[in-house]
């Protein structure tokens, strides 16, 4: 299967063995990806918010050829660069169905060794409960939250927080007349 990467520029750089560059890959991840769950507001939505969950791996345009290997191995997602006017590039895998089946499997298999672990398991456990329709309830809507906001270092990021979030779906009573 390598040579499917020979177009790459670092095709002689590539380790040979399949099994070896995706533990390269998962290493990479671990410095320069990020599995992330954000929460958009949005009036037309259920419960006024959307949950969004991505995948993404960062690099210099120099080395955009390493998130095409990402793409290649993955077989989904595109690559953009993070700002109109910014230098870095970014891999994001944003459909639900790829990230249950292509992602999470990888990464059980090719496991992350430093703290964005547990950021993975979090990850893994939103799509699980999306998977299941949790977040068309409200309770199963506000623990996917709560496990998001939990995530990357506490969601330090966040353009809202989770008592913003919370605090904008009201009473359960006051959601349960408005939306059928």
């Amino acid at each position: 299967m390598l040579y499917e990467f020979k177009r790459n520029p670092a095709f002689k750089r590539l380790p040979p063995k399949l099994k070896n560059l995706y533990y390269y890959l998962a290493g990479f991840v671990d410095g320069e990806g990020s599995f992330s769950v954000s929460v958009k507001k949005k009036s037309d939505m259920k419960f006024g918010w959307v949950i969004d969950p991505c995948f993404q791996v960062y690099q210099h345009k120099k080395n955009k050829h390493i998130l095409e290997v990402f793409q290649q191995v993955f077989r989904t997602g595109y690559i953009k660069p993070k700002s109109p006017t910014s230098n870095v590039f970014v891999y994001c895998i944003s459909n639900r169905r790829s990230l249950t089946e292509k992602v999470v499997p990888f990464f059980l298999e090719y496991k992350i060794i430093t703290s964005k672990w547990e950021d993975f398991l979090k990850f893994k456990e939103i799509l699980e409960r999306m998977e299941n329709k949790e977040h068309h309830h409200l309770e199963g809507f506000k623990k996917i939250i709560s496990l998001a906001c939990q995530m990357n270092d506490s969601g330090k990021q966040r353009k809202y927080s989770l008592g913003r979030i919370f605090s904008s779906l009201g009473s359960s009573e006051t959601i349960r007349r408005v939306i059928p």
